[in-house]
């Protein structure tokens, strides 16, 4: 029992190195504790149930805490409060994966192989995580570097799951240094591992300082912008009486802002839309040159969409969100789990099937991403829009609650501007909205439950480092690499 504590507690403070607290110098502690448990030999005299058991319990300590806010949904209706428990079914699916790891390791005898194995299991649950089901790439180490963006640069050149591994093994720094001076050590291999890991260490640092220099000197075009955040709660979104009001303020603030972009936030338009041209009225009294983005839901036949709407003099257009959320905008065993109607409404959205690309008539090319489309790294980027100039996000996180939801969706959201190598506008319905450049500086931001808009010219870079998204997956060659000689080198030097 005394080992399973342990294990609690190295879950519930590796949650504190998550957004939005982001105490690093723990990370020091706790993964040289973690492995030092891992290879007790107490711990490993046990069965291998209980290694999945004890692994288990420390991804529901952690994931407990980092998710504390999926009960919020649940508690916007009187009619669903009850059920609130049921949000906690995803932690515990999160957890599932860390069992299975310590399940793996409890096989590997040798334990310098084990000290490999780690980061390298903790980046398989990511990739595993992200792709099985529906998917929910939402837990990521990598996002414990997004509260600084200097470190955070180094998305740009290795990507979420590369970040995620340097994470981890920079945090396993210690053990090397220590297992160096263990008398029955073969420290040959500790002396390669320490040498690698400190070049590494070395070569980020060079790369952050070259990317950070290059971008110091780029050209730019400047585009006049305002965000506008109107911190609408979501009854008064349901409630008729207050749609009138919601629409005379979006009225009022189009006809008074001339900015070339104006961008409101997810589902801010307060009716349904059924044919784009029942937008025309919005165009009148716009310049030849000025956009509105703004988010609303779009009805096609049988068929509900959230949909993000360009609207100019001349034309508007839009594009559907693709990406889904489960629970959220549609309901798997709807006739099961009839009592969520509640949050997920009695009609299913159903996914867009267009490019993710719009273009506005004075050539700005936009990335549209709605909501929690923005951490699905892997589904955003692709041949047809990957030289766009901009990223625009527009969301609404009211179903998040106040605490650490609206702030890890922001730092998720902060980690695609540097990644994707391209200045980011997020609109939250009430908050937080920000501008943020391809280095993932924070121009400016609205902070949650605040109604302002904010207007700034932003930056669109003309002569920028090159993307480097399509090299990310290789990743996967270096991890499997590193796994084969980790098992190898288990075989031949079992302790």
């Amino acid at each position: 029992m005394k080992i399973l504590l342990k294990f609690i507690i190295l879950g519930f403070l590796s949650s504190l190195l998550f957004p939005p607290f982001f105490i690093l110098p723990i990370g020091f502690i706790i993964f040289p504790f973690l492995y030092f448990l891992l290879i007790d030999k107490e711990f490993q005299n046990k069965n291998k149930s209980f290694h999945f058991i004890s692994g288990l319990s420390y991804g529901i300590s952690m994931n407990f805490v980092v998710l504390i806010w999926i009960k919020e949904p649940f508690l916007i209706d009187q009619a669903t409060r009850n059920f609130y428990f049921v949000s906690y079914l995803l932690v515990f699916y999160c957890s599932i994966y860390y069992g299975l790891s310590f399940l793996i390791l409890s096989f590997i005898k040798n334990n310098f192989s084990k000290l490999i194995l780690i980061p390298i299991l903790f980046v398989i649950i990511e990739i595993v995580r992200e792709h099985l089901g529906y998917g929910f790439p939402w837990i990521t180490f990598a996002s414990i570097s997004s509260g600084n963006s200097f470190i955070l640069n180094l998305i740009y050149y290795f990507g979420t799951y590369g970040l995620s591994y340097c994470t981890l093994i920079i945090f396993l720094l210690p053990v090397a240094i220590i297992l160096f001076y263990e008398k029955d050590i073969k420290r040959i291999f500790l002396k390669i591992y320490l040498i690698v890991l400190l070049s590494i260490i070395l070569f980020c640092i060079i790369l952050i300082y070259i990317r950070l220099e290059n971008e110091n000197n780029l050209e730019k075009n400047l585009v006049d912008v305002s965000l506008v955040q109107l911190n609408f709660s979501l009854v008064d979104k349901i409630n008729n009486n207050e749609l009138n009001i919601i629409y005379e303020q979006i009225m009022e603030i189009i006809n008074k802002n001339n900015s070339d972009l104006l961008i409101f936030a997810e589902n801010d338009y307060p009716y349904l839309v059924s044919n784009l041209k029942e937008l025309d009225f919005m165009t009148s009294g716009l310049s030849k040159d000025q956009s509105i983005v703004i988010g609303g839901t779009k009805k096609d036949g049988l068929k509900f969409y959230n949909t993000f709407f360009l609207i100019e003099k001349n034309t508007i257009q839009d594009f559907d969100k693709v990406i889904l959320v489960p629970f959220g905008e549609f309901l798997p065993f709807r006739n099961f789990l009839y009592f969520f109607d509640k949050i997920v409404g009695s009609n299913d959205f159903s996914s867009g099937n267009k490019t993710r690309l719009i273009q506005t008539s004075n050539n700005l090319k936009i990335i549209p991403i709605i909501c929690y489309e923005i951490i699905f790294f892997n589904n955003l980027l692709n041949k047809y829009n990957s030289n766009s100039d901009i990223l625009i996000n527009i969301t609404n996180d009211s179903w998040f609650g106040d605490f650490s939801g609206p702030y890890q969706h922001f730092y998720l959201s902060r980690m695609r501007a540097i990644e994707f190598n391209k200045t980011l506008i997020r609109v939250s319905g009430n908050g937080i909205s920000a501008v943020i450049n391809n280095k993932g500086e924070v121009l400016d931001y609205i902070p949650l439950n605040k109604k302002e808009i904010k207007r700034f010219k932003i930056p669109i870079y003309l002569n920028s480092l090159p993307n480097l998204k399509n090299y990310h997956s290789l990743i996967f060659i270096l991890l499997f690499i590193i796994f084969i000689f980790s098992i190898v080198f288990n075989k031949k030097n079992n302790n």
